[in-house]
């Protein structure tokens, strides 16, 4: 893969996970506190169905953004923390300015 097709294949990966409101407002949850518990977090990103978004931050969510990087997930102590690429997600998000207060779900 050339240097290029990897740039690109690592951008269209940022621009897959942040497509998703959900793990945009787990992003926007860690701009205002550098670690947050799950609880909290799920205090943040819920709708209605908060049995629902459990089980897909879980499952879905925050294993995807650990994965690219952009948090950290101790899942013993149930936190979830700036990863080392977080700052690049925060840029992007910062440059759509996309709103820091919860949004509706896409």
């Amino acid at each position: 893969m050339s240097r290029s097709e990897s740039a690109r294949s690592s951008w269209n990966s940022m621009f897959d996970t942040l497509a998703d409101a959900t793990r945009r407002r787990v992003l926007a949850a860690l701009t205002e506190d550098v670690t947050v518990g799950t609880d909290s977090l799920l205090d943040a990103v819920a709708d209605d169905e908060e049995t629902a978004t459990r089980t897909s931050l879980h499952h879905v969510h925050l294993p995807k953004l650990e994965r690219d990087g952009f948090v950290s997930w101790d899942r013993g102590d149930e936190t979830v923390s700036r990863g080392p690429r977080w700052e690049r997600a925060a840029s992007v998000l910062d440059t759509i300015d996309y709103p820091l207060e919860r949004t509706a779900s896409a």
